[in-house]
């Protein structure tokens, strides 16, 4: 037998008389209380005041504040490795003007290989303005520092170095460039390896070699903890002053026995290439101009030079022949007294 279960429900008016008295079955319990419909309980049971009302809903409140966030769970997406330690983000931009040779862009692509926190971009018309597009070219590739090669008469090989988008930067003149097929040396370090950058002494002593020192560490040095690069040392790149210039070697470091007293060796990688300065500039490719080399000589000028002597060679070998000849038509030979004595007398009758 089953049991229905009903609510009694009386609806009272507000000077207290009864206006409706209705029985409901308990279903409809919640559509009476959407039709703000009173209820009367007994009264043996009092009802809750409202201020405790308000504050049950305010600790409801602060509880739900109180609940942290959930952080999202697993890797990010794609291959990039990511680390707390990693904050040192520098990232060097490395490319090339159009008309390069193929020594330049060999060099090129060993510095990148060498620089696992380098980035690459295509090739720079030489019609564009520097100071504008380098610029705008790193901050599209979200780099702070720029090496940049320009080749000119496709024989004069010039690298700007600098930090964007700021500056300064250095204008160098690119000599004596071997690469590392061109030279096959004997040491090899691990790819993405950082390296220990040696700068000599002389780099702390006047102001324009430091800021050089500077902006070549930077560009060079690979940060701690970078997602392209491998926990090692073993490789050593050393920077040099000699003649004016920035002679720049890369070695290996071959560690000895940990057990014996030995020291560690060097075995050179390549490249091998020397910077020859030429002017630093306060902005980027560009601005007021902070050190000018006054030894500077331009490959146009010391070309010059060479035909310049070599035409001088020519002029005084031939001023040389006019001396000589001139100084044999001016010579005047004497009669010798002795060439008649043995002279007989048929020889002079037939002189006569």
């Amino acid at each position: 037998m089953r049991t229905a279960h009903v609510v009694l429900l009386i609806i009272v008016t507000d000077d207290h008389s009864l206006a409706h008295c209705t029985l409901l079955p308990l279903s409809e319990n919640k559509m009476a209380k959407k039709r703000n419909v009173r209820e009367v309980v007994a009264d043996n049971e009092p009802q809750q005041p409202v201020t405790q009302r308000k504050k049950t809903s305010q600790q409801s409140e602060s509880t739900e504040d109180s609940v942290p966030e959930l952080q999202p769970i697993g890797k990010p997406k794609g291959n990039v490795r990511t680390s707390a330690r990693w904050t040192n983000r520098q990232r060097t931009l490395i490319f090339s003007s159009r008309g390069v040779s193929y020594r330049a862009r060999h060099l090129m692509q060993d510095l990148r290989v060498l620089l696992p926190h380098s980035k690459k971009d295509v090739k720079l018309d030489r019609k564009d303005s520097l100071s504008e597009t380098v610029p705008e070219i790193c901050e599209m590739k979200n780099c702070n520092n720029c090496v940049y090669f320009e080749m000119r008469k496709k024989q004069d090989l010039y690298l700007w170095l600098g930090k964007m988008p700021h500056g300064p930067s250095i204008k160098f003149l690119v000599q004596n460039v071997h690469t590392m097929d061109e030279l096959r040396m004997t040491g090899n370090s691990l790819k993405g390896s950082r390296p220990i950058l040696n700068f000599e002494s002389v780099f702390n002593e006047l102001p324009h070699l430091r800021l050089i020192k500077e902006l070549l560490f930077q560009a060079f040095s690979t940060p701690k903890a970078h997602p392209k690069s491998k926990p090692f040392v073993d490789r050593a790149m050393s920077f040099f002053w000699l003649d004016g210039r920035v002679w720049i070697r890369n070695f290996q470091i071959v560690y000895n026995d940990s057990k014996s007293n030995e020291p560690h060796d060097l075995a050179e990688i390549g490249p091998r290439f020397v910077l020859q300065p030429i002017r630093v500039f306060e902005g980027a490719f560009g601005g007021r101009t902070l050190f000018e080399n006054e030894e500077y000589v331009s490959p146009n000028e010391y070309r010059r030079m060479l035909k310049a002597k070599a035409a001088q060679k020519y002029l005084t070998r031939s001023l040389e022949k006019k001396a000589t000849q001139l100084k044999k038509e001016n010579i005047e030979i004497q009669e010798d007294e002795v060439e008649q004595v043995f002279h007989t007398g048929d020889s002079a009758k037939a002189e006569t």
